[in-house]
């Protein structure tokens, strides 16, 4: 009988630690952090504010520079990167799903969709066609021509969604996407979250308050005073059944 292969590792993280600040008025945001993260699945790191949930997502997105440690994602190290290999890094292997939607409020639906790729050399023509893939996947098929203004905070959110999986990034990096959202419409887009990650082997890292959506995880970080405490399936984390 053949064996079912392991997941293969997207991030890596061993002994990660980041301060602001100098002297008396610094900070340790990271004190040592160790994670993994696979394809495939969806993590929620979890932990009150000020816990360094959203430093670690920018250091694993190659925003932000680490103090010490190792932090290796899809095998490499974004500290061994220039400036525009960075940035090249971001447009091409990660996806981003802010919590204030970041859309551009002038341009339409499918407008916002197609803008990374036609940043990275996509043909116009190709694409708004897969803009518009995208788009129907998320449920706006009917409403490309909307812009921003004209959408509710979930369409806006499913509109940010589909930007950050169009250009098929192997990861996707989620800074408290339901926070906005009641409970309903936040667990849709977490649920949509979670097919795409499951449907395209993509790994999916979602930084959250929100205890409501803990059953839509595979696994559950829980993180405080900077360091990742430990790792959970959802239901062992206090999610709902």
């Amino acid at each position: 009988m053949s064996q079912i292969p392991p997941p293969k590792e997207v991030v890596r993280c061993r002994g990660v630690t980041k301060s602001f600040g100098a002297g008396a008025a610094t900070v340790a945001a990271l004190r040592g952090v160790d994670l993994d993260v696979f394809d495939g699945e969806l993590l929620l790191l979890v932990g009150p504010s000020g816990c360094g949930k959203t430093t670690l997502l920018s250091i694993i997105g190659a925003m932000l520079g680490r103090d010490a440690g190792d932090c290796a994602v899809m095998g490499r190290d974004p500290a061994d990167m220039g400036r525009s290999e960075r940035a090249r890094f971001r447009g091409e292997s990660l996806g981003f799903v802010f919590q204030g939607f970041n859309l551009l409020p002038t341009l339409t639906a499918q407008e916002n969709v197609a803008v990374p790729l036609l940043i990275g050399g996509t043909p116009r023509r190709v694409a708004f066609e897969h803009a518009k893939e995208l788009l129907d996947v998320v449920g706006l098929g009917d409403r490309l021509e909307a812009r921003p203004s004209e959408l509710s905070g979930g369409q806006q959110q499913r509109v940010a969604i589909a930007r950050a999986l169009a250009r098929s990034p192997r990861l996707v990096l989620c800074d408290e996407p339901t926070s906005s959202l009641d409970h309903e419409t936040g667990a849709e887009m977490v649920d949509l979250l979670r097919r795409a990650a499951r449907t395209s082997g993509r790994a999916l890292i979602v930084a959250t308050h929100d205890t409501r959506i803990f059953s839509y995880a595979d696994r559950v970080a829980r993180m405080e005073d900077g360091r990742v405490l430990e790792v959970t399936p959802p239901a062992a984390a206090g999610g709902a059944p």
